[in-house]
């Protein structure tokens, strides 16, 4: 499995990044935003959501409303953030699902909850910031899991920082 790891030292290019990747993204593309707390998910889902031509200013992780949907760009994007979930049941529940299987893209923070259930093929970005340089520093790995996603990073060429 090939992992494209790139490297930012500021929102506008973590943006920048994820602006780039969406250029590749098809309908059904499921990605999967793994890190801690500030280490800038919400800011690379904000560079796909833009990089998708969303023109909403104001892009916030959906942190206490599961999803926040935008539907004016080229691909329909669904924004979870599944951190206050406990269990798969609720997210079942909360009718995941019928976004999860669309022809949008899924961007998806903390979703332990649904890798655990088990998905066919998602592209994993890993976000992960030095405690020396948490303020500035940013690695971001792409790990596909599933062909559809190792087809979105052959090849991928991170953008010039």
């Amino acid at each position: 499995m090939d992992v494209v790891t790139c490297h930012s030292t500021s929102e506008a290019e973590t943006e920048a990044i994820a602006h780039h990747l969406a250029q590749r993204l098809t309908p059904g593309s499921l990605i999967a935003l793994i890190g801690e707390v500030g280490t800038g998910k919400t800011v690379f889902a904000r560079g796909i959501i833009h990089g998708l031509g969303h023109p909403d200013l104001y892009i916030t992780s959906p942190t206490f409303t599961l999803i926040n949907t935008y539907t004016q760009g080229r691909l329909s994007v669904y924004h979870f953030d599944l951190y206050r979930l406990e269990s798969t049941e609720a997210l079942l529940a909360s009718g995941a699902e019928e976004y999860l299987n669309g022809d949008g893209v899924c961007l998806v923070e903390w979703p332990r909850i649904l890798l655990e259930r088990g998905v066919a093929d998602y592209l994993e970005v890993l976000l992960t910031a030095p405690s020396y340089e948490a303020m500035t520093h940013r690695t971001i790995q792409l790990r596909p899991y599933g062909p559809a996603s190792q087809r979105l990073i052959q090849p991928f060429l991170c953008p010039p920082s």
